[in-house]
C-alpha cells in the first residue's frame, strides 16, 4: 500500500557566522511515533507516522548550521491495527512500510532543506550534478 501524503508541521533553522571551509553535512530522518488516523476523503483508517528530520552542518566537529523539519506521513496498509500493535511493542515497522516512508521523508525534507540552505547562504545538503566541458577526444578509425 502507498504513502498518501506528507504533511510538514515544523520548520526551524539556524546558522553561525563563520560557515566557510570544509563542511560535513549529516541528514538524519527519525520516526518518532505511529498512530491511527481516519482519512476523511478516503473513508479509511491510515497510519499517521510522525517524524523529525535533522540536517546538521559541522566543521571540525563543531555544529555551524542546522535545519530541522517535522511532520507526518500518512500510509495506507491492509492491516493498520497489526502494524500499530507491533510499533507499540517493538518500536519497529516492517520493511515494506519503513522503506517508502523514509524515502518520502527524505524527498520532502531534502527538497525543503535545499530551499532553506539557499536562504541561509550555506551549501545545499545534497550534491547537485555539474556540467563539464566536453573533452576533446581523438577518435581512432582504422
Amino acid at each position: 500500500m502507498p504513502v498518501i501524503g506528507v504533511n510538514l508541521r515544523k520548520i526551524d533553522s539556524e546558522r553561525e557566522d563563520d560557515v566557510g571551509g570544509n563542511l560535513k553535512v549529516n541528514n538524519t530522518p527519525k520516526i518518532k511515533e505511529v498512530k491511527m488516523r481516519t482519512v476523511g476523503s478516503l473513508g479509511k483508517e491510515a497510519l499517521s507516522i510522525d517524524f523529525d528530520y535533522l540536517c546538521e552542518y559541522s566543521k571540525d566537529d563543531e555544529k555551524i548550521a542546522e535545519i530541522e523539519i517535522g511532520g507526518e506521513v500518512l500510509f495506507l496498509t491492509d492491516d493498520p491495527e497489526g502494524v500499530l500493535e507491533n510499533w507499540e511493542e517493538n518500536k519497529d515497522l516492517p520493511d515494506e512500510i519503513v522503506v517508502p516512508v523514509i524515502n518520502s521523508i527524505m524527498r520532502k525534507s531534502l527538497t525543503k532543506a535545499v530551499d532553506i540552505s539557499e536562504s541561509l547562504q550555506i551549501p545545499p545538503p545534497i550534491r547537485f550534478p555539474k556540467a563539464k566541458k566536453k573533452a576533446d577526444s581523438a577518435r581512432y578509425i582504422g
